[in-house]
């Protein structure tokens, strides 16, 4: 019988998706389940529209009920068993999860940019002859002083001392950029007119400061690689404009090459002292000196040396003390502090387990091969949870503040140093608990969550849970609270005799 001209097109599209989704099924079942499908289909069409109910909510109803012979073809073409069970049992594998948290490693990386913080730390420093540079570093609890004291007194000390061949000072603060597409905040150091010639380094295009632009060119500056890039979108005729900072205009002289990195590495705009900073406060931490070491000089005889001069200058920069350290190493300084705090986490957390492992009498049943692996899997899954979250805090408070203010202020590395330390009690929390949950056997979760004993006896609560390996493998009984030192997780291995009451369909593990 040929349908009604109403609902030709309803039926059409009705048998189109049925032959699309017929295609899951396997071929010697797709003729009849085509022709079940699409007998129902046209009866409940002719149904509705003879009743004269086909009305938009029942075309609806109708849409959803076609597009879901997609589901029921599959499980035709798949064992409907063996998926649930291979999808409720494989997150509990120790691979899913290594797998999981790789991902999640390499997420955060491609998210970053591979680190570019990290890797910046480990680069070659961009310095002419890097191991003759130290970076004598003023700080203070909410110390400040002029900046003209620093910068009328860095020259003295360069004349006098034995120590050094040279020396410039710097100051940074954070400042304004206002551009064609808007302002953003960045990053500004003033520095000494010789700041670059103590560190080797030349212009990318232009020049650098050099000694008289204090008063020749007093309102010049130089940007860095990655403000020309982003701001100015690489205008090769950006040298010899005015850009206004700090609600003043100012004369581009350089760009900086695109290695160039300096206290802080998104520092944007680099203006060189001069007279009209007079009277300029700046607190002691945002400020330090340069020092190109002689030839065989130490580190520790040039620290010996201007600590004199710091003590001969007084009260002239508010009591504030200073540390003098190679530059590499105050470079590098931030980065090493967070990868030794992971490497002491990462120490303490076999410790931790360790003790949670044994005590559980785990290891008088398992074999060599089995504890090698149980240590194995829980000391890689650690180590990536650490490292995500190293990476993670660096990178991700660097991209939060970028994006939110175009620039890195100086508390960036405060808060990266805080979420470091949250994401990590986090990270080693679930790791311990994760571990203290899989069997000793195949490291897979521990299911089958059951409460033992009566409520009454403990505070209304029960004695302990109890949770057992979905292969047969073991049960573990967790205390509800330790009352003594002998109710710690107990581990007990079960025998083949078990197996029967557990599913027979393994899954392949790790």
């Amino acid at each position: 019988m040929k349908p009604p001209r109403a609902i030709r097109g309803l039926i059409w599209q009705s048998a189109l998706v049925l032959r699309a989704a017929s295609l899951l099924v396997p071929r010697a079942m797709r003729a009849e389940w085509y022709r079940e499908w699409h007998a129902e289909l046209w009866h409940r069409i002719h149904f509705l529209y003879e009743s004269n109910r086909l009305t938009p909510a029942t075309r609806m109803e109708l849409a959803r009920d076609c597009w879901g012979s997609f589901a029921d073809a599959a499980w035709l073409r798949f064992d409907r068993e063996r998926v649930l069970h291979a999808a409720r049992e494989i997150p509990r594998t120790a691979r899913f999860c290594l797998g999981s948290l790789t991902l999640v490693l390499v997420l955060v990386l491609l998210g970053s940019g591979f680190a570019p913080t990290i890797r910046r730390a480990f680069a070659s420093m961009p310095y002419s002859q890097p191991e003759r540079l130290a970076d004598l570093s003023f700080y203070g609890n909410s110390v400040y002083y002029p900046m003209d004291t620093l910068f009328n007194t860095v020259p003295v000390w360069a004349a006098k001392s034995a120590t050094t061949e040279s020396a410039a000072g710097y100051s940074w603060y954070t400042a304004r950029i206002v551009t064609t597409n808007g302002s953003r905040g960045v990053v500004a150091a003033r520095v000494s007119p010789v700041f670059f010639e103590v560190l080797g380094v030349t212009a990318a295009a232009g020049r650098v400061f050099r000694a008289g632009d204090e008063h020749e060119c007093a309102r010049c500056v130089v940007i860095s690689h990655h403000v020309w890039v982003t701001t100015f979108r690489s205008d090769p005729s950006i040298v010899g404009q005015y850009i206004s900072v700090g609600n003043k205009d100012r004369l581009v002289i350089g760009v900086l090459p695109p290695g160039f990195r300096f206290v802080s590495p998104e520092t944007a705009v680099w203006a060189v002292t001069s007279p009209e900073a007079e009277g300029l406060n700046n607190f002691a931490d945002h400020t330090g000196v340069v020092l190109r070491l002689r030839p065989g000089v130490t580190l520790v005889a040039a620290s010996r040396e201007y600590r004199n001069f710091v003590r001969a200058a007084g009260v002239a920069f508010g009591s504030a003390d200073f540390n003098i350290d190679s530059i590499s190493s105050r470079m590098r300084q931030g980065v090493h502090l967070y990868m030794l705090f992971t490497l002491v986490t990462f120490v303490g957390s076999l410790i931790m387990l360790s003790r949670h492992f044994f005590s559980a009498k785990a290891g008088t049943h398992l074999r060599a091969a089995g504890v090698m692996r149980w240590w194995a899997f829980f000391a890689v899954k650690t180590l990536l949870l650490l490292v995500t979250c190293c990476v993670g805090s660096i990178e991700g408070v660097r991209l939060f503040f970028l994006s939110a203010s175009g620039s890195v202020p100086a508390m960036a590395g405060a808060v990266s140093t805080w979420v470091f330390l949250i994401t990590t009690i986090l990270a080693l929390t679930w790791s311990l608990r994760d571990q203290r949950h899989r069997c000793r056997n195949c490291l897979c979760r521990l299911t089958h969550e059951a409460y033992v004993g009566v409520p009454g006896y403990l505070f209304l609560d029960y004695w302990g849970t109890e949770l057992v390996c979905s292969h047969g493998h073991g049960l573990l009984h967790v205390p509800q609270m330790d009352a003594c030192w002998l109710e710690e997780n107990h581990w007990t291995e079960l025998d083949s005799s078990w197996k029967p009451l557990f599913e027979s369909e393994e899954v392949n593990v790790l």
